[in-house]
């Protein structure tokens, strides 16, 4: 583990030398005798996904200080978010008075965000040193054809989800009732899951590409502040300069904003006589009533293939080492 945790530290250039003094193990051939280099046979799939799936459980059912902190760290967050906006989506604006409906409805719209952001954050910061911490054992496992990256990389997701889904739901228990929220329960905590394995991906893929835990910590701001800037909620895309707004388009954040703002304004959630007004509001706001579905399939979209690259980056990170 020394030797592996030092290697994982050197550059290419550094490495290379090293290289040309390690002489591959040579194994008699049952063919005609020859010489050849060994190669290691990886198990079957499943047999991989099936030990990696059990090793991933119970490794999360034992570390119950880091659970706790999880827990904690979003019990705490979502407090102070809920007496912040304390009943602030039970209110409607005052009949007849366009600019009081329209602030509260920024209100509203400002408790759907700072939700979003506790889920996005609770969920992103405890995964930057997955990697970092586990590299060393997984190099070395991986070198020795214990199990691929794939099977890796699956079971650990399976891991991840229902605890993403457990997190989302504790917050919205909170904060539903707090706040006052009007949209479908079970549909808000799927937009959170959503937003919290996305953003748990961006960590672990910035985690896999980076050296050490202290880079990944030092270059999360770079991922997770600009989706605050392009989201919308601080300044309409249409304000942005036109050469900059395409990286909306690449911020999960702002997919996950406009899915809970559809869900809570929905027509049966929202008083008849303040249907106009909210109508209004979102498309202010470019948010599709009809949308929905985009919205969903990008997320997804966006969690695979982050999943996927961070697969690959594992896998040209362990090759280094076979």
């Amino acid at each position: 583990d020394f030797v592996m945790n030092k290697l994982q530290l050197l550059s290419d250039s550094e490495i290379a030398p090293l290289t040309k003094t390690v002489t591959p193990r040579k194994v008699k051939s049952s063919i005609g005798g020859s010489t050849r280099a060994s190669k290691t046979t990886l198990p079957p799939f499943l047999t991989q996904f099936r030990h990696l799936f059990v090793r991933e459980l119970q490794q999360f059912v034992r570390d119950t200080e880091t659970l706790r902190a999880r827990l904690g760290m979003t019990f705490i967050l979502i407090i102070l978010v809920g007496m912040v906006f304390f009943g602030t989506s039970r209110d409607w604006g005052e009949d007849g008075n366009s600019t009081d409906i329209y602030t509260t409805l920024n209100d509203h719209r400002g408790a759907l965000v700072f939700v979003a952001l506790t889920a996005m954050f609770s969920s992103s910061q405890p995964m930057l040193l997955v990697f970092p911490q586990e590299r060393p054992v997984f190099i070395r496992e991986h070198t020795a054809g214990t199990y691929g990256t794939t099977a890796y990389m699956l079971a650990k997701t399976l891991v991840d989800v229902p605890v993403g889904f457990m997190q989302s739901a504790i917050m919205l228990v909170i904060a539903y009732w707090m706040i006052g929220f009007n949209g479908n329960f079970f549909y808000l905590v799927c937009a959170l899951t959503l937003l919290c394995m996305v953003s748990s991906s961006l960590s672990l893929i910035l985690g896999a590409a980076c050296k050490n835990g202290e880079s990944a910590i030092n270059l999360s701001p770079a991922v997770f502040v600009p989706q605050m800037l392009f989201s919308g909620f601080l300044i309409a895309a249409s304000n942005i300069p036109i050469w900059l707004r395409w990286i909306q388009w690449g911020a999960p954040l702002k997919y996950a904003l406009s899915l809970e703002m559809l869900i809570d304004f929905h027509h049966s959630a929202v008083p008849d006589d303040r249907q106009e007004h909210v109508n209004s509001y979102l498309y202010d706001h470019e948010i599709a009533k009809d949308a929905w579905w985009k919205y969903v399939v990008i997320m997804l979209g966006m969690f695979v293939v982050l999943r996927l690259s961070t697969s690959l980056i594992l896998h040209v990170r362990a090759q280094k080492f076979a």
